[in-house]
């Protein structure tokens, strides 16, 4: 486990790849052991967006065994849907994909990265919250417009852009590990209190 998560070496002998040629199997092994670790994370954050969001790749209905794309409200007789399958399915090829593309990267870009989508997870939320606050308490208008999470987008990733501009790299470095650890046990957090009304009922 720690082989596993001591990336910072590997990061550098696949930093120092492109200048000796073919790959060895010890740059194949960090590869791998890259692109597993961002996909378990990014799978873990991505299944709680999606989840969110009520993005699915298909809606299964058991109860008449049928499969449709994206997503689908019940019809009459058809049952509850199940949707959890379509969200497995699209956060793993997304998190295939991300993680497909750390492999690619070099290690600084990776650690970058890393920064700015923690300081997105966490700005995005907050941005939500301070412009709800902010503008429910003065506006005369309808601000039916807050409902939607995706009003907070353009200043969360402005400032989280601003954060991973200027976080030094040394810092970048020395977190990156922590952060592998912290980030999905948020995600799951936040997963599991937006479950949590199926288990109180």
């Amino acid at each position: 486990m720690t082989q596993t998560l001591d990336v910072g070496e590997g990061f550098s002998q696949l930093d120092s790849s492109h200048a000796t040629g073919a790959p060895t199997a010890t740059q194949t092994s960090a590869k791998f052991g890259t692109f597993a670790i961002t996909f378990g994370i990014a799978f873990t954050l991505l299944y709680t967006v999606l989840e969110r969001l009520n993005w699915p790749l298909f809606t299964y209905q058991p109860a008449v065994d049928k499969l449709y794309f994206w997503l689908h409200r019940p019809l009459s007789g058809e049952g509850p849907p199940m949707y959890w399958y379509g969200w497995i399915v699209n956060a793993a090829i997304a998190a295939f994909v991300v993680g497909s593309i750390a492999t690619i990267i070099s290690g600084q870009r990776l650690r970058r990265a890393t920064v700015f989508c923690c300081a997105l997870a966490a700005l995005w939320p907050a941005a939500l919250a301070a412009l709800r606050i902010y503008i429910t308490g003065w506006a005369t208008f309808d601000a039916d417009f807050l409902d939607s999470v995706w009003v907070a987008a353009p200043p969360a990733f402005v400032g989280a852009a601003a954060v991973t501009y200027y976080v030094p790299a040394q810092l970048a470095e020395r977190a990156w590990t922590s952060w592998l650890l912290i980030v999905p046990i948020a995600g799951l957090v936040v997963l599991g209190n937006s479950l949590l009304i199926y288990f109180v009922r």
